[in-house]
Protein backbone atom coordinates (compact mmCIF):
# COMPACT_ATOMS: atom_id res chain seq x y z
CA UNK A 1 0.00 0.00 0.00
CA UNK A 2 1.42 3.55 -0.73
CA UNK A 3 3.02 5.64 1.70
CA UNK A 4 1.80 6.17 5.09
CA UNK A 5 -1.96 4.91 4.68
CA UNK A 6 -3.07 3.23 7.76
CA UNK A 7 -3.16 -0.62 7.95
CA UNK A 8 -4.24 -1.19 11.82
CA UNK A 9 -7.17 -0.06 13.98
CA UNK A 10 -5.19 2.00 16.14
CA UNK A 11 -3.03 3.74 13.59
CA UNK A 12 -6.48 4.70 12.40
CA UNK A 13 -7.63 5.90 15.54
CA UNK A 14 -4.02 7.89 16.04
CA UNK A 15 -4.86 9.53 12.37
CA UNK A 16 -8.44 10.54 13.02
CA UNK A 17 -7.48 12.07 16.14
CA UNK A 18 -4.87 14.28 15.21
CA UNK A 19 -7.07 15.34 12.35
CA UNK A 20 -9.80 15.81 14.93
CA UNK A 21 -7.36 18.10 16.85
CA UNK A 22 -6.49 20.57 14.16
CA UNK A 23 -10.42 20.58 13.20
CA UNK A 24 -11.53 21.11 16.77
CA UNK A 25 -9.06 24.21 17.28
CA UNK A 26 -10.25 26.15 14.25
CA UNK A 27 -12.47 29.45 15.39
CA UNK A 28 -16.10 28.69 14.33
CA UNK A 29 -15.58 31.58 12.02
CA UNK A 30 -13.45 29.88 10.05
CA UNK A 31 -13.87 26.18 11.04
CA UNK A 32 -13.02 24.67 7.28
CA UNK A 33 -9.92 23.21 6.66
CA UNK A 34 -8.76 21.76 3.10
CA UNK A 35 -7.14 18.66 2.84
CA UNK A 36 -3.78 20.77 2.23
CA UNK A 37 -4.09 22.67 5.49
CA UNK A 38 -4.80 19.82 7.37
CA UNK A 39 -1.46 17.74 5.72
CA UNK A 40 0.74 20.85 6.51
CA UNK A 41 -1.27 20.53 9.97
CA UNK A 42 -0.50 16.83 10.76
CA UNK A 43 2.49 16.12 8.65
CA UNK A 44 0.57 13.28 7.23
CA UNK A 45 0.09 12.45 3.82
CA UNK A 46 -2.67 13.29 1.70
CA UNK A 47 -4.35 9.67 1.49
CA UNK A 48 -3.60 9.16 4.81
CA UNK A 49 -5.29 13.29 5.95
CA UNK A 50 -8.79 11.67 3.89
CA UNK A 51 -9.06 8.24 5.28
CA UNK A 52 -8.74 10.11 8.65
CA UNK A 53 -11.12 12.03 7.70
CA UNK A 54 -13.64 9.99 6.26
CA UNK A 55 -13.29 7.80 9.34
CA UNK A 56 -14.41 11.43 11.31
CA UNK A 57 -17.37 11.91 8.80
CA UNK A 58 -18.38 8.25 9.48
CA UNK A 59 -18.21 8.90 13.38
CA UNK A 60 -20.70 12.29 12.80
CA UNK A 61 -17.21 14.54 14.64
CA UNK A 62 -16.95 16.14 10.92
CA UNK A 63 -18.48 16.83 7.92
CA UNK A 64 -17.06 17.64 4.19
CA UNK A 65 -18.18 20.21 1.83
CA UNK A 66 -16.83 20.08 -1.80
CA UNK A 67 -15.38 23.41 -3.95
CA UNK A 68 -18.85 23.66 -5.33
CA UNK A 69 -20.92 23.40 -2.58
CA UNK A 70 -19.08 25.78 -1.20
CA UNK A 71 -19.08 28.18 -3.72
CA UNK A 72 -15.29 27.84 -4.80
CA UNK A 73 -14.13 27.80 -8.17
CA UNK A 74 -13.32 24.39 -8.84
CA UNK A 75 -9.14 24.56 -10.08
CA UNK A 76 -7.56 22.09 -12.21
CA UNK A 77 -6.41 18.68 -10.67
CA UNK A 78 -7.89 16.81 -7.61
CA UNK A 79 -10.66 18.39 -6.50
CA UNK A 80 -10.52 20.64 -2.93
CA UNK A 81 -11.29 18.73 -0.13
CA UNK A 82 -12.68 20.86 2.97
CA UNK A 83 -14.06 19.42 6.09
CA UNK A 84 -14.58 20.63 9.41
CA UNK A 85 -15.90 20.46 13.10
CA UNK A 86 -19.24 18.84 13.00
CA UNK A 87 -19.90 21.19 16.70
CA UNK A 88 -23.54 20.40 16.87
CA UNK A 89 -22.81 16.17 16.84
CA UNK A 90 -23.06 16.57 20.52
CA UNK A 91 -24.38 19.25 23.40
CA UNK A 92 -23.24 20.07 26.87
CA UNK A 93 -24.96 20.91 29.94
CA UNK A 94 -23.91 23.84 32.58
CA UNK A 95 -26.27 24.12 35.57
CA UNK A 96 -25.52 27.05 38.29
CA UNK A 97 -27.86 26.07 41.76
CA UNK A 98 -27.88 29.19 43.96
CA UNK A 99 -29.85 29.81 46.88
CA UNK A 100 -31.96 32.14 45.46
CA UNK A 101 -32.11 30.96 41.72
CA UNK A 102 -30.43 28.32 39.57
CA UNK A 103 -29.15 28.93 35.95
CA UNK A 104 -29.29 26.50 32.63
CA UNK A 105 -26.85 26.84 29.84
CA UNK A 106 -26.69 24.50 26.95
CA UNK A 107 -24.13 24.54 24.29
CA UNK A 108 -22.77 22.78 21.67
CA UNK A 109 -19.36 21.09 21.80
CA UNK A 110 -17.14 24.38 20.73
CA UNK A 111 -19.10 26.39 23.48
CA UNK A 112 -21.78 27.79 21.95
CA UNK A 113 -24.79 28.92 23.24
CA UNK A 114 -27.46 27.82 22.02
CA UNK A 115 -30.26 27.88 24.84
CA UNK A 116 -30.79 28.85 28.43
CA UNK A 117 -33.03 29.22 31.07
CA UNK A 118 -33.11 30.96 34.49
CA UNK A 119 -35.39 30.62 37.41
CA UNK A 120 -35.88 32.15 40.88
CA UNK A 121 -36.87 30.23 43.70
CA UNK A 122 -39.87 31.82 45.41
CA UNK A 123 -38.54 30.72 49.01
CA UNK A 124 -34.84 30.88 48.73
CA UNK A 125 -35.21 28.39 52.12
CA UNK A 126 -37.44 25.56 50.21
CA UNK A 127 -36.62 22.10 50.80
CA UNK A 128 -33.59 20.24 48.77
CA UNK A 129 -36.08 18.27 47.49
CA UNK A 130 -38.31 20.58 46.09
CA UNK A 131 -35.34 22.78 44.58
CA UNK A 132 -34.10 20.00 43.12
CA UNK A 133 -36.94 19.11 41.37
CA UNK A 134 -37.29 22.46 39.68
CA UNK A 135 -33.27 22.17 38.58
CA UNK A 136 -34.70 19.11 36.81
CA UNK A 137 -37.60 20.39 35.24
CA UNK A 138 -35.49 23.42 34.34
CA UNK A 139 -32.78 21.43 32.41
CA UNK A 140 -35.07 18.90 30.33
CA UNK A 141 -36.95 21.97 29.45
CA UNK A 142 -33.56 24.23 28.26
CA UNK A 143 -32.64 21.01 26.74
CA UNK A 144 -35.99 20.19 24.91
CA UNK A 145 -36.95 24.01 23.92
CA UNK A 146 -33.05 23.69 22.14
CA UNK A 147 -34.85 21.02 19.94
CA UNK A 148 -32.60 18.13 21.48
CA UNK A 149 -33.13 15.48 23.62
CA UNK A 150 -31.01 14.10 26.63
CA UNK A 151 -29.74 11.85 24.90
CA UNK A 152 -27.88 14.22 23.39
CA UNK A 153 -25.95 15.38 26.03
CA UNK A 154 -22.83 13.87 26.29
CA UNK A 155 -21.75 15.78 29.76
CA UNK A 156 -23.47 17.64 32.33
CA UNK A 157 -21.88 19.87 35.06
CA UNK A 158 -23.59 21.41 38.31
CA UNK A 159 -22.40 23.90 40.26
CA UNK A 160 -22.54 24.80 43.93
CA UNK A 161 -21.38 26.26 47.20
CA UNK A 162 -19.81 24.07 49.32
CA UNK A 163 -17.14 21.80 49.61
CA UNK A 164 -17.85 19.14 47.12
CA UNK A 165 -16.66 15.25 47.18
CA UNK A 166 -15.63 13.03 44.70
CA UNK A 167 -19.36 11.51 44.15
CA UNK A 168 -21.17 14.73 43.75
CA UNK A 169 -21.95 14.73 47.58
CA UNK A 170 -22.01 18.70 49.05
CA UNK A 171 -19.99 18.42 52.48
CA UNK A 172 -19.35 21.73 53.92
CA UNK A 173 -19.97 25.22 54.30
CA UNK A 174 -22.79 25.12 51.98
CA UNK A 175 -25.35 28.93 51.50
CA UNK A 176 -27.85 26.31 50.29
CA UNK A 177 -30.86 25.32 52.53
CA UNK A 178 -30.36 21.12 53.05
CA UNK A 179 -27.62 20.71 50.38
CA UNK A 180 -25.52 18.95 53.26
CA UNK A 181 -25.26 15.55 52.40
CA UNK A 182 -27.40 15.89 49.33
CA UNK A 183 -25.65 13.56 46.10
CA UNK A 184 -26.30 16.13 43.30
CA UNK A 185 -24.72 13.63 40.74
CA UNK A 186 -27.76 11.46 41.47
CA UNK A 187 -30.38 13.64 41.70
CA UNK A 188 -29.82 14.00 37.55
CA UNK A 189 -29.35 10.72 37.03
CA UNK A 190 -33.34 10.08 36.02
CA UNK A 191 -32.93 12.57 33.34
CA UNK A 192 -29.19 12.49 32.15
CA UNK A 193 -27.92 9.18 32.22
CA UNK A 194 -24.47 10.41 30.30
CA UNK A 195 -21.51 12.33 32.41
CA UNK A 196 -22.87 14.16 35.53
CA UNK A 197 -20.39 16.08 37.50
CA UNK A 198 -20.86 18.48 40.45
CA UNK A 199 -18.05 21.33 41.20
CA UNK A 200 -17.67 23.92 43.72
CA UNK A 201 -18.92 27.38 42.56
CA UNK A 202 -15.74 29.23 43.34
CA UNK A 203 -13.77 27.18 41.13
CA UNK A 204 -16.11 26.80 38.40
CA UNK A 205 -15.76 30.37 38.23
CA UNK A 206 -12.40 30.85 38.37
CA UNK A 207 -12.20 27.98 34.99
CA UNK A 208 -14.62 30.55 33.42
CA UNK A 209 -12.40 33.58 33.81
CA UNK A 210 -9.17 31.71 32.40
CA UNK A 211 -11.19 30.14 29.58
CA UNK A 212 -13.53 33.49 28.56
CA UNK A 213 -13.02 35.74 31.38
CA UNK A 214 -10.15 38.31 33.23
CA UNK A 215 -7.63 35.44 33.51
CA UNK A 216 -6.74 33.77 30.12
CA UNK A 217 -3.20 34.51 30.27
CA UNK A 218 -2.87 34.25 34.35
CA UNK A 219 -1.14 31.33 35.35
CA UNK A 220 -1.43 32.62 39.76
CA UNK A 221 -4.98 33.66 40.03
CA UNK A 222 -7.66 33.99 42.85
CA UNK A 223 -10.92 34.34 42.01
CA UNK A 224 -13.20 35.68 44.24
CA UNK A 225 -16.88 34.60 44.35
CA UNK A 226 -18.32 37.94 46.83
CA UNK A 227 -22.39 38.05 46.41
CA UNK A 228 -24.02 36.36 49.28
CA UNK A 229 -21.14 34.25 50.78
CA UNK A 230 -17.67 34.85 50.47
CA UNK A 231 -15.49 31.74 48.82
CA UNK A 232 -12.65 31.79 46.30
CA UNK A 233 -11.27 29.73 43.73
CA UNK A 234 -7.00 29.31 43.41
CA UNK A 235 -4.75 28.69 40.42
CA UNK A 236 -1.17 28.37 40.98
CA UNK A 237 1.57 27.63 38.03
CA UNK A 238 -1.70 27.35 35.48
CA UNK A 239 -3.35 24.36 38.10
CA UNK A 240 -6.59 24.43 39.86
CA UNK A 241 -6.03 24.39 43.68
CA UNK A 242 -7.96 21.75 45.55
CA UNK A 243 -6.11 20.80 48.59
CA UNK A 244 -7.49 17.96 51.45
CA UNK A 245 -11.24 16.96 50.62
CA UNK A 246 -11.41 19.79 47.83
CA UNK A 247 -11.65 22.05 50.50
CA UNK A 248 -9.20 24.82 49.63
CA UNK A 249 -11.74 27.27 48.58
CA UNK A 250 -12.82 27.34 52.44
CA UNK A 251 -12.62 31.05 53.44
CA UNK A 252 -12.85 29.74 57.65
CA UNK A 253 -10.10 31.43 58.58
CA UNK A 254 -11.60 34.88 58.48
CA UNK A 255 -13.34 34.06 62.23
CA UNK A 256 -9.78 34.23 63.49
CA UNK A 257 -9.89 38.08 61.69
CA UNK A 258 -11.85 39.97 64.62
CA UNK A 259 -14.93 37.81 64.37
CA UNK A 260 -15.87 37.98 60.12
CA UNK A 261 -16.94 35.52 58.32
CA UNK A 262 -18.01 33.67 54.85
CA UNK A 263 -21.04 35.65 55.64
CA UNK A 264 -19.67 38.81 55.02
CA UNK A 265 -19.96 39.15 51.43
CA UNK A 266 -19.71 42.34 49.27
CA UNK A 267 -23.57 42.27 48.37
CA UNK A 268 -24.71 41.14 51.46
CA UNK A 269 -23.10 43.58 53.73
CA UNK A 270 -24.12 46.02 51.55
CA UNK A 271 -27.18 45.82 51.15
CA UNK A 272 -27.54 45.09 55.34
CA UNK A 273 -25.45 48.68 56.22
CA UNK A 274 -27.11 50.54 53.28
CA UNK A 275 -30.86 49.23 55.37
CA UNK A 276 -29.04 50.40 58.53
CA UNK A 277 -28.17 53.72 57.15
CA UNK A 278 -31.72 54.30 55.44
CA UNK A 279 -33.22 53.59 59.21
CA UNK A 280 -31.28 56.24 60.76
CA UNK A 281 -32.08 58.81 58.44
CA UNK A 282 -36.09 57.37 58.60
CA UNK A 283 -36.00 57.72 62.49
CA UNK A 284 -35.38 61.81 62.13
CA UNK A 285 -38.76 62.19 60.43
CA UNK A 286 -38.36 64.26 57.30
CA UNK A 287 -35.01 62.49 55.36
CA UNK A 288 -32.12 64.18 54.97
CA UNK A 289 -31.45 67.47 52.84
CA UNK A 290 -30.17 67.20 49.00
CA UNK A 291 -26.57 67.07 48.81
CA UNK A 292 -26.54 65.23 52.85
CA UNK A 293 -24.63 62.12 53.11
CA UNK A 294 -27.08 59.24 52.33
CA UNK A 295 -30.00 61.55 50.53
CA UNK A 296 -29.22 59.83 47.23
CA UNK A 297 -29.61 56.07 48.73
CA UNK A 298 -32.54 57.17 51.09
CA UNK A 299 -34.34 58.92 47.64
CA UNK A 300 -33.45 55.77 45.79
CA UNK A 301 -34.95 53.25 48.68
CA UNK A 302 -37.90 55.78 48.86
CA UNK A 303 -36.88 55.92 52.88
CA UNK A 304 -37.67 52.44 53.82
CA UNK A 305 -34.80 50.18 54.63
CA UNK A 306 -36.54 46.93 53.25
CA UNK A 307 -36.14 48.45 49.49
CA UNK A 308 -32.36 48.60 50.05
CA UNK A 309 -30.51 46.17 48.06
CA UNK A 310 -26.71 45.70 46.93
CA UNK A 311 -27.92 47.01 43.55
CA UNK A 312 -29.27 50.17 45.06
CA UNK A 313 -26.15 51.25 47.35
CA UNK A 314 -24.13 50.77 44.35
CA UNK A 315 -26.30 53.17 42.35
CA UNK A 316 -25.98 55.71 45.08
CA UNK A 317 -21.78 55.24 44.90
CA UNK A 318 -22.57 55.98 41.55
CA UNK A 319 -24.69 59.18 41.97
CA UNK A 320 -21.63 60.43 44.52
CA UNK A 321 -23.69 60.25 48.18
CA UNK A 322 -20.45 60.69 50.30
CA UNK A 323 -22.47 58.29 52.98
CA UNK A 324 -22.75 55.43 50.84
CA UNK A 325 -18.51 55.56 51.29
CA UNK A 326 -18.68 54.35 54.72
CA UNK A 327 -20.91 51.42 53.78
CA UNK A 328 -18.81 50.17 51.00
CA UNK A 329 -15.48 49.89 53.62
CA UNK A 330 -18.01 47.82 55.82
CA UNK A 331 -18.85 45.86 52.64
CA UNK A 332 -15.58 45.21 51.94
CA UNK A 333 -13.58 44.74 54.81
CA UNK A 334 -13.84 40.80 54.83
CA UNK A 335 -12.68 40.67 50.73
CA UNK A 336 -10.13 42.67 51.43
CA UNK A 337 -8.76 40.90 54.95
CA UNK A 338 -9.68 37.80 52.77
CA UNK A 339 -7.28 38.72 49.59
CA UNK A 340 -4.49 40.17 51.75
CA UNK A 341 -4.28 36.58 53.62
CA UNK A 342 -4.32 34.37 50.47
CA UNK A 343 -2.16 37.16 48.57
CA UNK A 344 0.78 36.55 51.21
CA UNK A 345 0.57 32.54 51.49
CA UNK A 346 0.17 32.42 47.49
CA UNK A 347 1.55 35.89 46.05
CA UNK A 348 -1.75 35.55 42.70
CA UNK A 349 -0.64 37.63 40.18
CA UNK A 350 -3.77 38.90 39.60
CA UNK A 351 -7.47 38.82 41.88
CA UNK A 352 -10.95 38.58 39.97
CA UNK A 353 -14.23 39.56 41.63
CA UNK A 354 -16.50 37.76 40.17
CA UNK A 355 -20.27 36.63 40.33
CA UNK A 356 -23.18 39.42 40.34
CA UNK A 357 -20.99 41.81 42.34
CA UNK A 358 -18.31 42.59 39.25
CA UNK A 359 -21.30 44.82 37.55
CA UNK A 360 -20.20 46.99 40.17
CA UNK A 361 -16.40 46.81 40.09
CA UNK A 362 -16.58 50.61 38.72
CA UNK A 363 -17.55 51.21 42.62
CA UNK A 364 -15.98 48.83 44.45
CA UNK A 365 -12.56 48.45 42.71
CA UNK A 366 -11.42 52.04 43.46
CA UNK A 367 -11.53 51.50 47.53
CA UNK A 368 -10.85 47.97 47.65
CA UNK A 369 -7.80 48.76 45.98
CA UNK A 370 -7.17 51.39 48.69
CA UNK A 371 -7.72 49.15 51.85
CA UNK A 372 -5.56 46.24 50.05
CA UNK A 373 -2.65 48.97 49.89
CA UNK A 374 -3.40 49.60 53.28
CA UNK A 375 -3.18 46.02 54.62
CA UNK A 376 0.04 45.03 52.88
CA UNK A 377 2.85 46.82 51.08
CA UNK A 378 2.62 44.61 48.00
CA UNK A 379 -0.64 43.40 46.88
CA UNK A 380 -2.14 41.42 43.82
CA UNK A 381 -3.75 43.19 40.45
CA UNK A 382 -7.45 43.19 41.14
CA UNK A 383 -10.03 43.33 38.40
CA UNK A 384 -13.60 42.88 37.95
CA UNK A 385 -15.12 40.02 35.74
CA UNK A 386 -16.74 40.72 32.15
CA UNK A 387 -18.44 37.30 32.92
CA UNK A 388 -20.64 38.50 35.87
CA UNK A 389 -23.17 36.62 37.29
CA UNK A 390 -22.46 33.70 34.09
CA UNK A 391 -19.19 32.88 35.51
CA UNK A 392 -20.12 30.18 37.32
CA UNK A 393 -22.48 28.48 34.64
CA UNK A 394 -19.50 29.23 31.77
CA UNK A 395 -17.03 27.39 34.47
CA UNK A 396 -19.73 24.17 34.15
CA UNK A 397 -20.03 24.26 30.95
CA UNK A 398 -16.21 24.36 30.36
CA UNK A 399 -16.19 21.64 32.70
CA UNK A 400 -18.37 19.65 31.02
CA UNK A 401 -16.73 20.35 27.44
CA UNK A 402 -13.85 18.91 28.98
CA UNK A 403 -15.81 15.90 30.25
CA UNK A 404 -17.38 15.13 26.68
CA UNK A 405 -13.64 15.44 24.94
CA UNK A 406 -12.47 13.01 27.58
CA UNK A 407 -15.11 10.32 26.92
CA UNK A 408 -16.39 11.31 23.36
CA UNK A 409 -14.12 12.49 21.15
CA UNK A 410 -10.94 11.27 22.72
CA UNK A 411 -11.61 7.98 22.12
CA UNK A 412 -13.42 8.29 18.98
CA UNK A 413 -16.51 7.25 20.21
CA UNK A 414 -19.66 7.61 17.79
CA UNK A 415 -21.54 10.80 18.15
CA UNK A 416 -25.33 10.54 19.16
CA UNK A 417 -26.03 11.69 15.63
CA UNK A 418 -23.70 8.93 14.36
CA UNK A 419 -25.50 6.39 16.68
CA UNK A 420 -29.25 7.30 15.81
CA UNK A 421 -28.77 7.10 12.22
CA UNK A 422 -26.97 3.68 13.13
CA UNK A 423 -30.49 2.23 14.49
CA UNK A 424 -32.64 3.91 12.14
Amino acid sequence: MPGDIATSASARRANAARVLRELCERPAEDAEMSSNELMNATGMSRPTVLAAAEHLVHLGWAHESSDRLAGRPAGRGRPSRYFSFTAGAGHVLGIDIGAHSVRVHVCDLRGTLIGERQQHFGDPGIAAEQRLDQVRGLAVAAVTEAGLRPADVLAVCIGTSGTVDTQGVVRLRTGIPGFLDINLRASLAPDFTTHVYVENDCNLALIAERWRGRATTAQDVACLLAGERLGVGLCTSGTLVRGHDNAARDLGFLSLMGGYTDADAIAARARDHGALLVAELAAHGTGPAAGAPGAQLYALAEGDPDRVSAAVVFEAARLGDPGVTAVLAQALEAAARAITTLSMLLAPELVVLTGAVAAAGDVLLPPLRRRLAELAPRTPRVEASPLGEHAVVTGAVRLALDAAHTHYLAPLRPSPTARRGATA
